[in-house]
């Protein structure tokens, strides 16, 4: 891909994620839900709440699929996306939102299968679909694969984004393996399924505060993302290619937070809540290690990690460079801040407090990041570099905010699963 179509794959990413951020709501309060049920021993009610979830994430699949592509070409436009890099911007997102309902799929999966604890599998799945979508990139977008030679199907930007919508159909197909393989405890039930108005009322009302925080973060991405394309093409190449890179440094820390809603939410519902501290001390312990770790091997391994991304030559591209060198450092000093931040967000949301963790996502861009960027737009001539220091103080602010959350305990003292 050219440095502007690869752009255009980061400048549409929260626009779409802003129509991911329901369905993520809706998965994490079905996840909260159902471990609290295991834990209480209710396993009816648990498979009741998972047929539930996979018939609401299917509806929402369907209708936000339809819209997100009929209005990608104005969101696009609305965004501040023009000439090359509007185009390449709407090619992908219009596919993305077309393949949108197997992402919708695979969150009522992976809600069922993380309530259980089998964060094993899902990780797996998630995994093998994202090797399968390194596998089919360069297939799809390229006339010819690079280093080996073969031919490919040359269809450039929208090569990227087809390959990532068949990786998603892969990744479901995997999701309903997983659910009907003797391992998964909590059966789906797709058929006669007694539809309850009190269910459906309950993942509202405890998936819409994760999904309102989602959902601002996203707009607060969009918003950010227009920001950046202020400052240039290049900028928003840079920003593109270190955020892909730091992507794989964080999934081990995300992958924790994300078990500490099943584990919180089990041990909460057995009323084992010494058990939850004791988890939440060990894992904080794993992610300081793991973030440490990361942040170190990110920038000892920046030139080749970054060489995969940017691959033209010129001025253009030195450009990039500089650009993304500068962002990488203030990448890796945030790394634990963002480990940590799943952590938190783990925590409440399996405890029954999704509110505590929606006000992080809003706070931290609304109250803190963006006004600092325009802050260092308008009175101060840092450039992009401003951007990267709002980045990392915006996420060290935020993570003191969730510790007086966390040492207040009333997440602990009060859960707030009642299903």
């Amino acid at each position: 891909l050219s440095l502007v179509e690869f752009s255009a794959t980061s400048f549409v990413w929260p626009p779409h994620y802003l129509f991911v951020a329901l369905g993520i709501g809706i998965a994490i309060a079905g996840t909260a839900i159902i471990s609290q049920l295991i834990g209480s021993g209710d396993r009816a009610q648990a498979e009741s709440y998972a047929s539930h979830i996979f018939y609401f994430c299917l509806g929402l699949g369907v209708v936000f699929s339809v819209a997100g592509s009929v209005l990608s070409p104005s969101i696009v436009r609305w965004m501040g996306g023009t000439g090359d890099l509007g185009r390449h911007a709407t090619t992908y997102l219009s596919i993305l939102m077309a393949g949108f309902i197997f992402e919708m799929l695979y969150l009522a999966f992976f809600s069922i299968l993380g309530a259980q604890g089998k964060t094993k599998i899902t990780t797996i799945i998630s995994a093998s679909a994202a090797v399968l979508n390194a596998v089919l990139d360069p297939l799809f977008i390229f006339d010819r694969v690079p280093f080996i030679g073969i031919p490919g199907l040359g269809l450039g930007i929208a090569g990227a984004a087809l390959a990532t919508v068949l990786s998603q159909v892969i990744r479901v197909l995997l999701g309903v393996y997983a659910i009907c393989s003797s391992h998964n405890e909590v059966r789906l039930k797709v058929r006669k399924v007694r539809f309850s108005g009190v269910q459906f009322g309950e993942l509202i009302r405890k998936g819409f505060p994760t999904a309102l925080g989602q959902a601002s973060a996203a707009l607060g991405f969009t918003l950010l993302n227009s920001e950046i394309v202020l400052y240039g093409d290049a900028t928003m190449a840079a920003y593109a290619a270190v955020n892909r890179v730091a992507s794989f440094d964080m999934q081990p820390t995300a992958g924790i937070g994300g078990a500490l809603t099943a584990i919180v939410g089990q041990n909460m519902g057995a009323g084992q809540k010494d058990r939850v501290k004791a988890f939440n001390r060990t894992a904080f312990r794993y992610i300081t290690a793991m973030a440490i770790a990361g942040s170190l091997l990110l920038w000892f391994l920046r030139y080749p990690a970054l060489s995969l991304f940017i691959r033209e030559t010129g001025p253009e591209a030195d450009l990039v460079w500089r650009l993304s060198l500068d962002y990488m450092l203030f990448n890796a000093l945030m790394t634990p801040a963002m480990g940590y931040f799943d952590a938190y967000t783990g925590i409440f949301s399996g405890a029954g407090y999704p509110k505590y963790a929606a006000y992080m996502s809003i706070l931290r861009l609304w109250a803190v990041r963006l006004p600092m960027i325009w802050a260092f737009r308008y009175l101060t001539k840092l450039g992009p570099t401003g951007v990267w220091i709002s980045m990392l103080a915006s996420n060290i602010v935020i993570i003191i905010f969730a510790q007086i959350l966390y040492r207040k305990e009333r997440w602990l003292e009060s859960p707030r699963i009642r299903a």
